[in-house]
C-alpha cells in the first residue's frame, strides 16, 4: 500500500489520526491537516462513540487567502471522520488509526 505524501496539485489532501488522548469521556479525536496546494491547515475531529457525530475544527487562519472557506473544510473533514468511522462500527470493528483521502 502506497503512502500519500507531498501537496495536492489541486483539491485538498485530509491526513489525519487518531490522537492517543484528548478526548473528553464517550468520545475519540482525530488531528492531522488539510493538505493545499499551497498551506497545510491543521484540523481536528470529534467524534461521539454513542450517536457518531462528528464536529471537526479548523485553523481559519491557516487557510490561504483565496482558498477553500475553513467551514467547508470543516463539513469535508467531519463527512470523512464520520464515514470512516461508521463503516468499522457497523462491521464490529475498531475505527480506523488513520484516515488519508483526497477530494477535489
Amino acid at each position: 500500500m502506497t503512502q500519500a505524501v507531498g501537496r495536492p496539485s489541486s483539491g485538498a489532501r485530509y491526513v489525519l489520526e487518531q490522537a492517543d488522548a484528548g478526548g473528553a469521556p464517550g468520545e475519540f479525536v482525530y488531528r492531522g491537516v488539510v493538505r493545499l496546494p499551497d498551506a497545510d491547515v491543521p484540523v481536528e475531529v470529534r467524534v461521539a462513540e454513542a450517536t457518531g457525530a462528528a464536529t471537526a475544527t479548523v485553523d481559519a487562519a491557516a487557510v490561504p487567502h483565496g482558498g477553500p472557506l475553513p467551514e467547508e473544510l470543516s463539513r469535508t473533514a467531519a463527512a470523512l471522520v464520520r464515514s470512516a468511522t461508521k463503516s468499522a462500527d457497523a462491521h464490529a470493528r475498531r475505527p480506523p488509526r488513520k484516515i488519508v483521502r483526497w477530494r477535489g
